[in-house]
Order: C-alpha cells, then structure tokens, then sequence
C-alpha cells in the first residue's frame, strides 16, 4: 500500500539504496579483469595495484615473491578512474606498463571497487559545440574525459588511438555543477590537446538533481533541514512532508541517498588552504586536482608566464586527498609542492577538489584491539578504511606522535567484508603492514548496511 502513494521518483531512491552493490575484482599481474554495467555507467571508487597481503594471487609463487604487503603505486585511481569512469564496461590490464612497477621482484595484483551509478552520457565531437540541460533539478557531473578512449565514437581519419585520457571532471564540476543549462566546447582552446594529432571528443556523465531546502519532521518532534530539491511541485511532492510522516527511518535515508548534500567544490590556491566540511555524514572524495588546466584560476595579479601551462597536473591528486579526508567530517589540506609534489616548476598552481558528504557509520579499532562491525538489517557496504593515524587525539597514546600516517585500506576490507552480516576487525601490523613504524596506529571504517537479495529484507 505505501509503495502505492509513492511516485517514480521515490522508487528511485529505493534503487540508489538497494541497488547493485559495490562490485569488486581482481586480476592478477599479467591478466586482466572487465568492470561491466549492465544498467548505469562505471564510477571507480578504489583501485590498488601492488600488494598488500600473502596469500592474493598468491598460488605457486615463491615466498620472495609475496612476502612484500607494503607495495602500491599510488596513482591506481587515477590510472583507472580516467580509464574507467563513464563506461558502461572496462578492461584493464594488470601490467606494469600501465601502473609502473612500485616495487621490482614482487608479483603483484590489481584490485578494484566500482559502482555502477545512473547518469545521462553525452558526446561533443572536437571542433563542435553541444548543451547540456535539466528540465528538473541542476546539473550534477560525473565524470568528463576530453581525449578519446575508443576508436568507434566521433569516427574519422585522425581516431588513431584509443588511450588519450584526460578527465575534465574538476573543470566542468567548477562551471556546471548547479546550473540549469551548461555549454560543452570540445575545444583545444577550452582544455588542452592531451594528444596533438589525434581526433578528440569530450565525453561527460551526468544527472539532474535538485539543491534548495526540505524540513523533515521526525516523531520526535525534532526538526532538521536538508539539502535537496526546489522543484517538490514538478517531481509531485506537494504534500512531501505529510509523506514522510508515513515513511519508515529507512526511507528517510532512501531521500537523503537521493537529495541529499549536493557534490560540493572547493578550490584552494597554491599556498593557501581550504576546508572540506560534512555537517552530516563524512567525506568521500570525487575528484581533486593539483596544477592548472586554465588560465583564469588562481590567476590574479600573476604574470602570464605563470599561469599560461594549462596542461600540468599531478597524477596523484586523488589518491593523496582520498588518503587525508576520505570518512572524516571536515580535512585541510594545504594546496603545496611538499604535499604533491611539484608537476610543472615555474607555474603558479591550484588545489580543485569535488567531495560528497555520505550518510554512514564510523568505527576506531586501537593498534593491537579487534572489534566487529555488523548489520542489524542488510549487509555491510564499506566506503573507506584507513590503517595508520590521522589525528592525535584518537586512541591517545605516548606513541601518538604524527598525525600524518596514511594507510587506505579500502580495497582490502571491501574484499574481505562486504556482502556480509559481520566482519571482525583486527588492527594489527600483522594483517595489514606497518606504515609509520615506532607509531600508536588505529584502524578507522566508514560504512553502512545496505540490502542484498537473499537476506529477507
């Protein structure tokens, strides 16, 4: 009966939460693996290639060859968000001369989590112009690559290979995100030629959601406010806060999944800093950017000379902002060389950083403890996990002497909990490897239960 009174929209909402969980593969060095979307498109969430454990991929190799759990390169993501991302499928050889080799004589492995996300696709041949728009809501990017990635798309003479990547997430996020129309220029003059020679096209995902103001009234009499959509009349919600008296707790959360905190963007010129701030939820890091794609950012009062390089970019952006923010409620990170290094000396560069605040739960197991997390109802989803010490103040201890230890473990905890009811945790060196050694480590998890077919619910 409560389905009946509900609109298409809200059935959506059910899909965003209860649908295809965050699936996982991995390829063992030499082979390769296919992400694939029957419904939506690729969005890579982590991605590790190297090792970090003894016994993946591990199977008639010499001890020698597995004993390192301390091997990653740290531009995996990157690699293979721009490889991957907007794709309705995906494959990626597990090879150093994708990923280089981050530590020789190791036999290695790729492994990744991916979603696959409901979104609209749309292609600009070079040299062309088109409009995005939304007839409901704004616009919400996802992903944008200007290059060329297959060789069938925008066919001609010069489509000579299939690997030109070069996201432009960060640059249309900046001049799209919450507008009703955008204009694409699939243009050198707009971005850069990441491929001189070479026909290109610029590719972009995205969706129409709304960003204004609800009030949801709860049983308790507590009343909270909630970014969302202005456009209640258009999606039928006249009545929307007689609805959500109806709707369990769980349903609350299926709107907030849906309209909830629009993706928001922070830029921070070099030597300055900017704060990524969740007032609800914790922080998951979509795209970030160290260098410069413009000549306009940041660009103030600089000489030409400084900020005419629109093709400097360090690779590892992502990752290192991941690795720093990822499931903490806010996170300054200044925009400097000594934190990502310098990708093009002599230019004045900016920090460009898109983040999501993600309903979830967060667990800390102190170095040497174990705990477990469960779900009442559904099975666990992990969104981050870290193995190190990001603060001082979490599991006090004499040894608490740094609060720049960065360990992701995403990748190994979405492998070995979710899909589960439960999943023991232990923080020991022993499991995971030792980061920062001399220093009192935790292991922090953010993550939420979601519902699989086969568990009754």
């Amino acid at each position: 009966m409560l389905v009946l009174k509900l609109s298409w929209i809200t059935l959506v909402l059910f899909q965003c939460q209860y649908g295809v969980e965050a699936k996982s593969v991995i390829a063992c060095e030499g082979n390769s693996e296919c992400l694939q979307c029957d419904t939506g498109f690729i969005k890579v969430l982590d991605a590790s290639y190297g090792r970090t454990d003894c016994t993946t991929c591990a199977t008639g190799k010499p001890a020698n060859q597995v004993s390192n759990r301390n091997c990653k390169c740290d531009g995996s993501l990157s690699i293979m968000s721009a490889r991957c991302d907007g794709m309705k499928s995906c494959t990626v050889p597990a090879v150093n001369s994708v990923f280089s080799d981050p530590c020789v004589g190791t036999y290695k492995y790729l492994n990744v989590s991916y979603d696959c996300i409901p979104a609209k696709r749309t292609v600009t041949c070079e040299y062309q112009t088109s409009v995005i728009d939304c007839e409901v809501g704004v616009l919400s990017i996802h992903f944008a690559n200007y290059g060329r990635r297959d060789l069938e798309t925008c066919p001609h003479k010069l489509a000579t290979t299939a690997a030109c990547y070069s996201p432009q997430t960060s640059s249309l996020v900046s001049s799209c995100n919450g507008k009703k129309s955008c204009q694409l220029n699939a243009s050198n003059s707009v971005f850069y030629d990441p491929c001189v020679g070479v026909h290109k096209y610029l590719e972009v995902t995205y969706s129409c959601k709304c960003g204004s103001y609800y009030t949801i009234y709860y049983d308790n009499g507590k009343k909270d406010l909630h970014s969302s959509v202005k456009c209640s009349q258009a999606l039928g919600f006249i009545t929307f806060n007689m609805l959500v008296l109806k709707l369990s707790w769980i349903t609350l959360v299926l709107f907030q999944c849906h309209y909830g905190v629009e993706a928001k963007s922070v830029i921070a010129c070099e030597g300055n800093s900017e704060c990524l701030q969740c007032d609800t939820g914790f922080i998951k890091v979509l795209d970030a950017s160290y260098g410069r794609t413009d000549c306009t950012t940041c660009a103030t009062g600089k000489p030409a000379n400084q900020v005419s390089n629109r093709n400097c970019k360090f690779d590892g952006s992502l990752s290192i902002m991941s690795a720093r923010c990822d499931g903490m409620k806010s996170c300054t990170v200044p925009a400097v060389n000594s934190v990502f290094s310098d990708p093009c000396v002599g230019t004045y560069k900016y920090l460009n950083v898109s983040y999501d605040c993600i309903p979830a739960k967060r667990t800390v197991t102190c170095e040497y403890q174990t705990s477990v997390i469960d779900c009442e109802v559904g099975v666990l989803s992990i969104h981050f996990a870290n193995y190190g010490r990001r603060d001082l103040e979490t599991c006090p201890h004499k040894l608490a002497t740094t609060s720049a230890c960065y360990s992701p473990q995403t990748s190994s905890l979405v492998s070995s909990c979710n899909g589960k009811k439960s999943c023991q945790l232990n923080a020991s060196n022993s499991v995971f490897y030792d980061p920062c050694v001399g220093v009192h480590k935790y292991l922090e998890v953010t993550y939420s239960c979601k519902c699989g077919c086969n568990d009754g619910t």
